[in-house]
């Protein structure tokens, strides 16, 4: 299919002319002047090898379901196939 067959496809190949933009890079930190420090991670180390006294906590563990007062009823399965095939019989 030639591109003079179809104005549409003519018109995008002829394509547009853009306009000019201006950009502004704000990708680079806005901090200024700021002092880093040394940091002393022998002390760290030595806090967290020496460890932390802990305080004792009760808990009341509630993840088991509540089954008080929950009874299981009699089946009467067999008593309604008994009806299903006397009802089929008739």
């Amino acid at each position: 299919m030639s591109t003079t067959a179809n104005p549409l496809l003519a018109e995008i190949n002829k394509g547009t002319d853009l306009k000019h933009a201006e950009t502004q890079d704000k990708s680079a930190p806005i901090i200024e002047n700021v002092p880093i420090k040394k940091n002393d991670h022998s002390s760290l180390l030595g806090e967290v090898e020496k460890g932390a006294q802990l305080k004792h906590v009760e808990t009341q563990d509630r993840s088991a379901p509540v089954t008080e007062g929950a009874t299981v009823k009699s089946n009467n399965h067999s008593a309604l196939l008994g009806e299903i095939k006397s009802k089929a019989q008739e």
